[in-house]
């Protein structure tokens, strides 16, 4: 069902129908946050506080202005952020770690070791020659599969930019696994 459809049964007091956003949503936006906290508890806290901040913004929503996915990942990154700030963690925000296993139910074990370790060696390439804000875009586009677009709107950088550090973050990784 269309997000629009659901959001606009919600505004019509069937508060029911929210649960479907929330399924709809709820695995992308764990591991969206869970690569930037590491920490599987306080990852599960941010999305609940997530959901509940969308669902009482949710009359604010305006599918004029932005996608409802790229409205929520918004506020997601926002929360999440802001929450690291507050918290003062020693987190390490732009360590991401990818979890493979969240969405793949039965991929083939031998396939599925090729692609992690794929994976792993350009990760840590990321890590070695991209500066935090390229690689949060990086790991945004490639491992949450968001647009350019839906990347821009999310952490308010202009889509020239993210279209620039995309195309350099790639060239400094492949000379960075090709020399590896």
């Amino acid at each position: 069902m269309d997000d629009a459809l659901i959001i606009e049964k919600i505004l019509a007091s069937n508060k029911n129908e929210y649960a479907l956003l929330m399924d709809k949503y709820y695995k992308e936006l764990f591991k969206y946050i869970y690569n930037m906290t590491n920490n599987y508890e306080t990852t599960e806290d941010l999305l609940q506080e997530v959901f509940i901040k969308v669902f009482n913004q949710l009359h604010k929503f305006n599918p004029d202005k932005a996608s409802f996915r790229t409205w929520i990942y918004r506020i997601s990154h926002h929360h999440t952020i802001n929450f690291l700030k507050k918290k003062s963690n020693q987190l390490n925000l732009y360590t991401y770690e990818y979890d493979d296993s969240i969405n793949q139910a039965s991929e083939d074990v031998e396939e599925k070791t090729v692609k992690d370790e794929q994976i792993n060696i350009i990760q840590k390439a990321m890590e070695k020659v991209l500066k935090p804000k390229h690689y949060e875009i990086m790991a945004l586009h490639y491992f949450s599969d968001l647009s350019v677009k839906e990347i821009s709107r999310t952490t308010g950088i202009p889509l020239k930019t993210v279209y620039k550090a995309i195309e350099s973050s790639v060239k400094k990784i492949k000379k960075e696994v090709g020399e590896g």
